[in-house]
C-alpha cells in the first residue's frame, strides 16, 4: 500500500506535514495538488493517478474518518474473495459526547457480506483502477456536482449501470468523526432537504427529466403526508421525552425531505460545499 494525499487547493500547504508523516511512519506517502476546487476533482485525481502509475486499486477514505486496525487487510482480503470492481465498506458515525440520544441514528447493518449493490458512497470504497481507464469503463466523478454533494453516489451508480460489480463488505470499517455543527437541528434538516434534491437529480441523469419530475412529485407528497401524520407523536415528549423527541425529529426530516423533492421541481440546487464544513 502507498498513501496518496490529494490537497484540493490552489497551492500546496501540507508538504511539511506529509514529510513528517512519511519519516515517522516509514510508509511511501505521495502528495499531489488538485487545484480545481471540489471533491469530485480530488477523487478523480486519486483514481487517475493510481491508474496511470500502475496501481490495481484505489482505496478511498475521507479526511474526517479513522480506519480500524484491520481495515486495509479486510479490504485486500475482499478483493481476493469476490469478483468485484468496487469493494464498499461500512462507516460508523462517532458523535460528540454531549449528543442527545434521540438525535443519534441507530447503526444497523441490513446486508450480508458479499451483497451486490447498485450504488455506493465514496468514503470507504476500494475501486479497480480500470474503472477510470479509457480502455476500461472510462468513468469519472461528475465535476458539475462539485458543490452540491452526491457526486459519489452518482459515480458508483454509473459504475453499476456500466456493468461494474459493487460488493458490500461490512467488516471493513472506518469511523466518521461527526463535528458539533452537524448535530444541530438546522444542519440535520437542511441535509435531509438537499439529499432529496440530489436523489432527484440522480434520477434525472439516469432516466431523464419527465420521469424524475413525476417521481419527485409523488415522493414529495408522500413524505410530506407521512411527516404530518407522524408529527402528533411528539405529544409523548412530556411523558417519554426521548421517544417523543425522536418522533418529532423523524417527522421534521420527512417534511424536509418532501420539501426537497418539491424544491427540485422548481429548480432549487443547494451548494453546501462552497465552504469548508466542520473546521
Amino acid at each position: 500500500m502507498d498513501i496518496l494525499v490529494v490537497e484540493n487547493n490552489d497551492q500546496l500547504t501540507v508538504s511539511d506535514l506529509v514529510e513528517r508523516q512519511r519519516q515517522t511512519s516509514g510508509r511511501n506517502i505521495l502528495l499531489v495538488l488538485e487545484p480545481e476546487l471540489g471533491i469530485p476533482f480530488a477523487r478523480n485525481r486519486c483514481g487517475v493517478y493510481a491508474q496511470e502509475h500502475g496501481y490495481d486499486w484505489a482505496l478511498y477514505i475521507d479526511d474526517d474518518e479513522v480506519a480500524r486496525a484491520d481495515w486495509f487487510h479486510t479490504m485486500v482480503e475482499a478483493t481476493r474473495a469476490y469478483e468485484a470492481d468496487v469493494i464498499y465498506g461500512r462507516v460508523i458515525s462517532i458523535y460528540p459526547k454531549d449528543t442527545p440520544s434521540w438525535m443519534i441514528t441507530p447503526e444497523m447493518n441490513k446486508r450480508p457480506r458479499g451483497s451486490v449493490l447498485r450504488k455506493a458512497e465514496g468514503h470507504n470504497t476500494m475501486v479497480r483502477t480500470h474503472v477510470f481507464a479509457p480502455a476500461g469503463l472510462g468513468l469519472s466523478f461528475d465535476g458539475n456536482m462539485r458543490f452540491t454533494g452526491g457526486s459519489d453516489t452518482d459515480f458508483f451508480s454509473r459504475v453499476a449501470l456500466a456493468g461494474g460489480k459493487i460488493i458490500w463488505v461490512d467488516d471493513a470499517v472506518v469511523e466518521e468523526l461527526v463535528p458539533d455543527n452537524r448535530m444541530t437541528l438546522s444542519w440535520q434538516l437542511h441535509r435531509t432537504f438537499r439529499v432529496a434534491i440530489n436523489i432527484s437529480v440522480l434520477h434525472e441523469k439516469q432516466r431523464g427529466k419527465p420521469p424524475a419530475l413525476l417521481r419527485s412529485a409523488v415522493k414529495g407528497f408522500g413524505r410530506l403526508l407521512g411527516g404530518f401524520v407522524r408529527l402528533p407523536l411528539a405529544i409523548l415528549i412530556p411523558i417519554m421525552p426521548d421517544k417523543g423527541k425522536r418522533h418529532a425529529l423523524q417527522a421534521a426530516k420527512q417534511i424536509a425531505s418532501g420539501l426537497g423533492s418539491f424544491a427540485y421541481l422548481i429548480g432549487v440546487r443547494p451548494q453546501p460545499y462552497r465552504k469548508v464544513d466542520g473546521g
